[in-house]
C-alpha cells in the first residue's frame, strides 16, 4: 500500500474496495503515472476483469475519495442503528470507528461524542489503549508491548511460510523460539505468562545483552538492588559481599515484564479466524 499501513486493511468481502481508494488517493495525490491496468477481482481472489488504466484529475479523485469515506462512515450510522449490539461487539476489540461531523447540524461534537459512548469504543482493549498512549512515557510497558508484537507477527508469518512454501518465504534457520510461537495459546490476561516465557527465550537469544539498553538504565539499579535483596535473605551470612548474579537480575526485569504483558493483554481471545 502507498498510504499510511497503520489506517488500511485489505477487505477480503469487498476485494476490490482497498485498491480502488489507493488508486483514488495515488491520483489525487499525483503518483499514478505507474498505473498500467483497472482490474477487478471476486472474493475468492481471482481476476475478473482487467481493462486499460484510465486517469482521473487529481481534484475529482480527492472528491470521490472523500464520498467512498463518507457513504461507508454513512452506512455504519445506519447499521449502529439497525443492530447496535453488532456494532458494539466489533468495536470493542477497536480503537478507531469512523464519524461524519455535520457542521450544518448545531453542537456537531456531540453526535459524534454520543456515537463513541454508545459503541464502548475499545472497552475490551484497555491494557492495549494504554499502552499505545503511553508506550513513551514507561519503557516496561514499551518493551512488554514489542515482545507480544514479536511473537505475535513471528507466529503469522512462521505459520504461512510453513503452509505456503516458496523461495521468498522458509522456515530454515529460524530460530527455536519462532518455531515455538505456533504453539501460543491466544493473547489473553490468562495466557500472558506463556507468551511472557517465550518472550524471555526470545530476547535472551536476539539480544542476550538487553540490560545494558539505555533505556534501561535505571531499571537495572533497581532490578540489581531487588537481586541483592533476595539473594541476602536467602544466604544471611553472605550479606557483607553480596553480589547477585546476571540471571537473576535478569529474573527481576522479566518478571516486571511479564506483569506488563498481563496488564496490556485482553481479557477474552480477540481473534477472529483459525489461530
Amino acid at each position: 500500500m502507498h498510504a499510511s499501513s497503520n489506517f488500511i486493511d485489505f477487505a477480503k468481502l469487498a476485494p476490490n474496495s482497498t485498491g480502488e481508494m489507493d488508486v483514488l488517493y495515488l491520483e489525487a495525490s499525483g503518483q499514478s503515472s505507474d498505473l498500467k491496468w483497472e482490474l477487478c477481482y471476486n472474493r475468492a481472489g481471482e481476476m475478473v476483469y482487467r481493462a486499460d488504466y484510465v486517469p482521473s484529475a487529481a481534484e475529482e479523485a480527492a472528491k470521490h475519495l472523500l464520498m467512498v469515506a463518507r457513504n461507508a462512515t454513512a452506512y455504519l450510522s445506519m447499521l449502529m442503528d439497525m443492530n447496535p449490539e453488532l456494532c458494539r461487539r466489533i468495536a470493542a476489540t477497536e480503537s478507531q470507528w469512523p464519524v461524519i461531523a455535520k457542521l450544518t447540524e448545531p453542537q456537531w461534537q456531540r453526535p459524534i461524542a454520543d456515537t463513541i459512548s454508545k459503541l464502548e469504543l475499545g472497552k475490551d482493549i484497555k491494557g492495549h489503549l494504554l499502552s499505545a498512549q503511553t508506550s513513551d512515557r514507561n519503557v516496561i510497558r514499551r518493551w512488554a508491548t514489542a515482545i507480544y508484537e514479536t511473537l505475535l507477527h513471528t507466529r503469522i508469518d512462521f505459520k504461512e511460510a510453513m503452509e505456503k512454501p516458496s523461495r521468498h518465504t522458509t522456515t530454515e534457520g529460524c530460530p527455536e523460539w519462532a518455531r515455538k510461537t505456533l504453539d501460543l495459546p491466544q493473547f489473553t490476561k490468562a495466557n500472558a505468562r506463556e507468551w511472557a516465557r517465550l518472550g524471555e527465550e526470545m530476547l535472551l537469544e536476539q539480544m542476550p545483552g538487553f540490560l545494558d539498553h539505555p533505556d534501561f538504565l535505571a531499571k537495572k539499579r533497581n532490578w540489581t538492588h531487588r537481586a541483592t535483596a533476595k539473594t541476602q535473605h536467602r544466604a544471611p551470612s553472605l550479606r557483607a559481599d553480596c553480589h547477585p548474579s546476571p540471571r537473576s537480575i535478569n529474573r527481576e526485569a522479566f518478571e516486571d515484564l511479564a506483569k506488563e504483558l498481563k496488564n496490556i493483554a485482553p481479557e477474552r481471545e480477540l481473534w477472529l479466524g483459525e489461530w
